[in-house]
């Protein structure tokens, strides 16, 4: 599996690229990697992802404030690696990307530079500047530029919708267990959730 530390098309191949932070890799992160792997290996393209190196919500929050990560770069890029991805570009979350109009990354960035052909997200996938772009834009960009878009509905466990949010949560109050079962893996040992 290659990582590209940025958005540098030297490297991009046509792909199905799955789009999201994956804080944790849990079961619904896994869901939309998963579903972006199958897409490529049927339509014959190279399997990819596009997350930050770090929380977009960090950027903008002072130091003491700050997410701890559900698990290491180390840690998510492994568990890439074992979902299929063969392709991962992760950039820093700095303002030449943050402060992109949502319409300009997935036209400029996604379909252009790193070529995506397919691109799959969480149902409530947020983008560009302010976060305003939203799926019903990504589909509007992609329908006009010839590229496939799906978008994944909320995945549950026991009836409680699976985010890092969630973990994060069952972590701070010690039910591990309850967490591990979201993430649908075994906790690695120490991460930036100080578990």
């Amino acid at each position: 599996m290659l990582i590209i530390p940025d958005i540098d098309s030297a490297f991009a191949r046509p792909c199905a690229i799955a789009l999201g932070t994956f804080d944790g890799v849990h079961l619904g992160h896994r869901a939309v990697i998963s579903a972006a792997v199958a897409f490529a290996r049927a339509e014959g393209l190279t399997a990819a992802v596009f997350t930050f190196s770090d929380l977009p919500k960090n950027a903008f929050l002072p130091e003491e404030r700050r997410i701890k990560p559900l698990c290491s770069q180390e840690e998510k890029a492994l568990l890439f690696e074992e979902l299929g991805v063969e392709l991962v570009y992760s950039p820093a979350f700095a303002p030449e990307l943050y402060t992109l109009p949502a319409e300009r990354f997935v036209r400029e960035v996604l379909i252009e530079r790193l070529m995506a052909r397919h691109i799959v997200c969480g149902h409530d996938h947020r983008f560009g500047a302010g976060g305003r772009g939203d799926t019903r834009l990504l589909m509007d960009v992609c329908r006009e530029a010839g590229c496939a878009v799906t978008v994944l509905p909320p995945v549950t466990h026991g009836g409680v919708r699976v985010s890092s949010t969630a973990i994060r949560s069952l972590l701070e109050q010690g039910r591990v267990e309850e967490a591990q079962v979201l993430l649908g893996r075994s906790l690695r040992g120490q991460n930036g959730a100080g578990i």
